[in-house]
């Protein structure tokens, strides 16, 4: 199995497969896409994907060489994964979200994923404003301080 030696990928940085023209290395679309390769471009532990896998938002159902590997579409679920988890959603939440994404859903899981996710859109939104507040407040803080070490030699 080939692997993907030359990918550079620093401890935080993660490769969102929606990011263009950023900084950080795209995915190679000749890359194994094994649970080390993936471990490693998303940042996340393979006991974290392997988790994913059990609680059934992800699931490697290619193989290569006899071994599960995961596909693009696989790759593209642990983006949305990772990202919802970094702004603090649950599991719960975002698995109610995939499953009404589902090609085959329910028009009544479908509706519950909807609403799931409208009810995280406006949380998420209040947290926004609460952090904006709190970034305007920290800018006006340290323009103060600023300006007060500013002035300290002319007091002297």
């Amino acid at each position: 199995m080939s692997n993907c030696e030359n990918r550079t990928v620093k401890a935080g940085d993660v490769v969102w497969l929606d990011d263009t023209g950023s900084d950080r290395p795209s995915p190679q679309m000749d890359c194994v896409l094994s649970l080390r390769n993936v471990s490693e471009m998303f940042v996340v532990s393979q006991l974290t994907l392997r988790y994913y896998e059990l609680r059934g938002l992800i699931h490697r159902r290619q193989v290569q060489d006899g071994v599960p590997v995961y596909g693009w579409a696989d790759c593209e679920r642990i983006a949305f994964i990772v990202k919802c988890r970094k702004a603090g959603l649950t599991l719960g939440d975002i698995s109610a979200i995939l499953d009404a994404a589902d090609e085959d859903v329910s028009p009544q899981n479908f509706k519950a994923g909807q609403e799931v996710c409208m009810a995280l859109v406006e949380r998420l939104e209040r947290r926004r404003k609460v952090i904006d507040d709190a970034l305007a407040e920290l800018s006006h803080a340290y323009a103060l301080l600023t300006a007060r070490l500013m002035a300290e030699p002319e007091r002297k």
